[in-house]
């Protein structure tokens, strides 16, 4: 049967690479259930969270298939980075990777090295053989695989807005997330991304990777965020998550019922 799709495009990359707005929806939950439903949303990116969220590579190559049908791409964030895990996930056909907390250009250099292939990296070469270059169905793997490929270091800590400059110029970088909750603790102020602190070095960060000519995305919390976000200039944007979800429309439901029921 022919291919009906180019599962090499990476359209997530292609789009922030534009500037055109990218919006993601969170997934902690490793059920291919849930990221079918969120599939079949509006959403352009899914954000599959395996630094706090208990997947392993299995659950994320369920959740890769599951969602394949549908325009949606998924994102991958790692729980920390290593050449055996992105070997796993780049021939798992996993295109676009985050890594949590990196905070200089030289661990950028590192995760580019296990991330590429020679004469850059030390990526092993078998994607002809599984899902990445799809069992050989894409034997242009290794001539696009640079394009198509996005590595996504995270800064989220004062060190790493320090070092902001270093890791946005490591060549190959296809862009920068910013974290602004752990950016919020590190520096005093708990889980208040609001404080002005943090509000002040996110706007920074964001100005500052955009002038330097690179993609640049976060999360937001509330839509005035979202928009101030925007209007900087962010190319993705994460909003919401599959258990923030249930756990507000569960309480959601039973506050109303039960108001109905009673009266109140």
């Amino acid at each position: 049967m022919a291919m009906v799709k180019d599962y090499l495009n990476n359209k997530f990359k292609h789009g922030i690479e534009k500037g055109i707005l990218q919006y993601g929806v969170g997934m902690e939950m490793t059920s291919p259930d849930v990221a079918e439903i969120l599939a079949t949303s509006n959403y352009d990116w899914l954000f599959v969270d395996g630094e706090h969220g208990p997947h392993t590579v299995q659950t994320i190559l369920q959740v890769c298939r599951t969602i394949a049908p549908f325009d949606m791409t998924p994102v991958v964030r790692v729980p920390e980075a290593g050449t055996g895990i992105f070997k796993q996930l780049l021939d798992a056909g996993v295109q676009n990777i985050i890594i949590p907390k990196v905070e200089t250009g030289e661990e950028v250099e590192k995760i580019m090295y296990w991330a590429s292939y020679a004469p850059r990296g030390n990526r092993g070469f078998g994607a002809t053989a599984v899902r990445a270059g799809y069992y050989g169905k894409h034997a242009d793997y290794l001539d696009r695989a640079v394009d198509e490929i996005c590595i996504l270091p995270q800064i989220e800590s004062p060190k790493g807005m320090e070092n902001l400059e270093d890791i946005v110029k490591v060549p190959g970088v296809g862009g920068i997330f910013l974290g602004p909750i752990d950016l919020a603790v590190e520096m005093g102020h708990g889980i208040d991304i609001f404080h002005p602190e943090v509000a002040n070095a996110m706007d920074y960060m964001i100005k500052r990777i955009k002038e330097l000519g690179k993609p640049v995305g976060t999360i937001a919390v509330t839509p005035e965020q979202a928009k101030h976000f925007a209007d900087l200039g962010v190319s993705f944007l994460g909003l919401g998550a599959d258990t923030a979800f249930l756990a507000q429309a569960t309480d959601t439901a039973y506050n109303t019922f039960k108001a109905a029921i009673e009266g109140k």
